[in-house]
């Protein structure tokens, strides 16, 4: 895993859902471009697209509601120095039932009740709230 790109695509998407700005532009990978597909299924975000050919970069339109982002907070749990790993029957649920929480596992990333409905474990990336 890219830590250093997966990690600075979860605090631009914050501080951009925060600073109210309507899109974002953040270096492409895979793992950002998984992100986005994820956080697009639960409406975190309205649209994304990837442009460039050499030096590629991934655009993301924010979601709001009533002036309000959809995205209030990140908590990133796996770092670089501390990484955590849950089997599925011990994978958290989040702070409350809007919580979204994103692992990384053998089947890609998944979200919590995606990766428990198919009993994968892995490495917990981040909680969206």
């Amino acid at each position: 895993m890219l830590y250093s790109t997966s990690i600075d695509f979860l605090i631009r998407t914050k501080n951009a859902s925060l600073a109210h700005r309507s899109t974002l532009i953040a270096p492409y990978s895979n793992f950002c471009l998984d992100l986005a597909k994820i956080f697009k299924k639960y409406g975190l975000i309205t649209d994304y697209s990837v442009a460039g050919d050499t030096k590629k970069t991934i655009t993301v339109k924010l979601a709001y509601a009533n002036r309000s982002p959809l995205i209030k907070t990140i908590k990133i749990f796996s770092k670089p120095g501390r990484r955590w790993y849950q089997k599925a029957t011990s994978l958290p649920w989040g702070d409350s039932k809007q919580s979204l929480i994103i692992i990384s596992t053998s089947k890609g990333l998944l979200s919590c009740p995606q990766a428990v409905k198919q009993n994968i474990g892995g490495e917990i990336i981040a909680q969206i709230n």
